[in-house]
């Protein structure tokens, strides 16, 4: 009598081994090319933001405000590149003469319009599950004050190429375009702060402290204990401040102290972040795209922060 071949419990468990390994092998590559298409889609928003600034040049003779004056018309960079973006319909809903997130009156609600749009070319696919607020668009990519070593951090007395009221031209950047830092990332917060006061943020990398009035942003001003803790970073585009869409270099990228800024927002220590392992993407001020590493020499990041400081950053 002939018996019919079938597998045994042993050749099974084995098969289902050999099964498991080749799984536990493949899954680290396919979320590797998962994350370098993400960083791919990344790069290239930054770049388009790179082209758009370098076109607001080209047509008015210097970069876009950092924020804008006078106070409250706070807009931020982002909202006076996106003409150069392709958002013109966009662009036009926004009225400059009513503060941006003044929606109380008819002009007010138009720029509420703009100011809940989310605009793809300023979201990071690679900082997936963040929202930090759902009333408005948030950006992943911020422009650079400067050094943070002026005035504790001002955004109004910077050494950068973005700050309040800055209109910048090639020639004030005299360290070269080439070397001075135009954009970088930023991660966007969870909304609700996870820290209450006085604690130590859960991820300081998502939560910034908020010291009171004009208060002064030095790393000794800005432990725990002394301000509230916001989780709201990088919620708004249209809003000119720190924690939404500009930085300083005061600390490398990805530092793992948390970030700090006044509640005047006029001055703070504001990191780049990403979600890309070992650095952040850097768009500079001539349209290259570099990007710098976590362990990058202080005194580096610094010389690439400021438009005029003779500092030698390579």
């Amino acid at each position: 009598m002939r018996h019919k071949k079938a597998f045994t419990l042993v050749e099974l468990l084995v098969v289902i081994a050999i099964i498991g390994v080749l799984v536990a092998l493949l899954l680290p590559a396919i979320q590797a090319a998962r994350e370098a298409a993400r960083r791919s889609s990344c790069s290239n928003n930054l770049r388009q933001i790179g082209v758009a600034i370098q076109n607001h040049h080209a047509a008015l003779k210097v970069f876009p405000r950092g924020r804008g004056t006078p106070f409250p018309l706070v807009f931020s960079v982002h909202s006076y590149i996106l003409p150069y973006l392709e958002e013109q319909n966009l662009a036009q809903l926004i009225d400059p003469k009513t503060p941006p997130l003044d929606f109380s009156t008819a002009s007010g609600a138009n720029n509420a319009k703009a100011a809940n749009t989310w605009i793809s070319v300023f979201i990071c696919p690679s900082d997936v599950g963040a929202v930090p607020n759902s009333l408005f668009g948030p950006t992943n990519y911020v422009g650079n004050v400067g050094s943070g070593t002026v005035a504790f951090g001002s955004i109004k007395k910077a050494d950068g190429v973005f700050f309040d009221g800055s209109q910048i031209s090639f020639r004030q950047i005299t360290d070269g375009t080439t070397y001075t830092a135009a954009f970088s990332e930023s991660l966007l917060g969870p909304g609700a702060s996870m820290a209450s006061a006085g604690t130590t943020p859960m991820n300081s990398s998502l939560e910034v402290i908020e010291l009171s009035g004009s208060s002064d942003t030095t790393p000794m001003a800005c432990g725990a204990g002394v301000g509230t803790w916001s989780g709201i970073r990088g919620a708004k585009w249209i809003n000119g401040h720190f924690g939404d869409t500009l930085y300083n270099h005061y600390y490398t990228p990805n530092a793992p102290q948390w970030d700090c800024g006044n509640g005047s927002h006029n001055k703070a220590i504001i990191a780049a972040r990403s979600a890309h392992p070992g650095g952040v993407q850097v768009m500079f001020c001539d349209g290259h795209l570099g990007f710098v590493t976590d362990g990058v020499n202080i005194d580096i990041w610094r010389a690439y922060s400021t438009r005029a400081g003779n500092e030698v950053a390579e």
